[in-house]
């Protein structure tokens, strides 16, 4: 098992916009025949992300449960992550009290996520999180191009307009193999 890691810049007229969150993905031995298992590691109140940082997206699962299937690149998998991110799903949540919120009260629910977003989703938070990562070149270079991937080191990276999405190797080992990882609900 692969694990990297991918920063992305929250959409724009979402109330992520300004922060930079950073998950982790881990590739199994069978992909792309296998969904990779995201996760947040900067916290994010959305009813489609728990507190673990588990990600409920149906593209994540395998089929029969899910949608996953072998032609989702993983920048493609980033902008599905990214989408949610602006659009969730609260009928479909991961964190019913979230969802509630969200369904009850869209506006008290934005400024909450704007709130912790401006606390947890910092670049310098990113930084940290991000340090001694080695970046992965994208092999489509059109899905590079349109993600502002980066082929160069972590300590010199250049955003591309604001909307960023960056993957960095972070390990080739599959010592973590955990099902509790495994993305959706």
């Amino acid at each position: 098992m692969s694990n990297l890691r991918a920063q992305i810049s929250g959409p724009e007229d979402s109330p992520f916009e300004h922060g930079v969150f950073v998950l982790t993905i881990n590739i199994p031995q069978r992909y792309p025949f296998e969904p990779p298992r995201c996760r947040f590691l900067t916290p994010i109140y959305h009813p489609n992300v728990d507190s673990s940082g588990r990600i409920c997206l149906d593209t994540l699962k395998s089929q029969p449960a899910g949608s996953w299937s072998p032609a989702v690149s993983l920048p493609s998998l980033l902008l599905m992550i990214r989408s949610l991110m602006a659009e969730p799903n609260g009928d479909d949540p991961l964190v019913p009290e979230i969802a509630q919120l969200f369904r009850r009260d869209p506006d008290a629910w934005r400024r909450e996520a704007m709130r912790r977003a401006k606390v947890d989703a910092t670049e310098d938070k990113a930084r940290v999180l991000e340090q001694s990562q080695q970046l992965v070149s994208s092999s489509d270079s059109a899905d590079k191009k349109s993600l502002g991937l980066s082929s160069s080191s972590s300590s010199s990276n250049k955003q591309e307009g604001k909307s960023t999405t960056k993957l960095k190797s972070a390990a080739t080992t599959g010592a973590d193999n955990d099902e509790e990882e495994s993305s959706g609900n």
